[in-house]
């Protein structure tokens, strides 16, 4: 399985071919966003969510990443991602990871 890995220092890295119809890891270091981190009775009370836009169907998917990791499957005949990033808490306070609006890319191989 590939792996596209988001560091604290704000680089990422991918391991592994991205295929089509095949799942996807995604490790990312929660740190990279910050500001969105309330507690409301002694528990968390945020997240982080993984965004996923397949080409050239245009389909999304989400997913959270708030522990660190998450999967998400390729669907077939994908031949590039894009990811984001969205922190957000119940105070309604939100921050983005989108590579400044541009998204992180990454392109995909055929299944096989």
């Amino acid at each position: 399985m590939a792996t596209v890995k988001f560091s604290a220092d704000w680089t990422h890295q991918q391991s592994g071919d991205i295929r089509s119809g095949e799942a996807l890891q995604i490790d990312y270091a929660t740190e990279r966003v910050c500001h969105c981190r309330a507690t409301r009775y002694g528990q968390k009370a945020w997240s982080i969510s993984a965004n996923v836009r397949f080409h050239p169907s245009g389909q999304e998917q989400a997913a959270d990443v708030s522990s660190g990791a998450c999967q998400v499957n390729v669907p077939a005949n994908t031949s590039r991602i894009e990811i984001w990033f969205h922190n957000t808490d119940h105070t309604g306070c939100s921050a983005w990871d989108s590579r400044y609006g541009q998204n992180y890319g990454f392109d995909v191989k055929a299944a096989g």
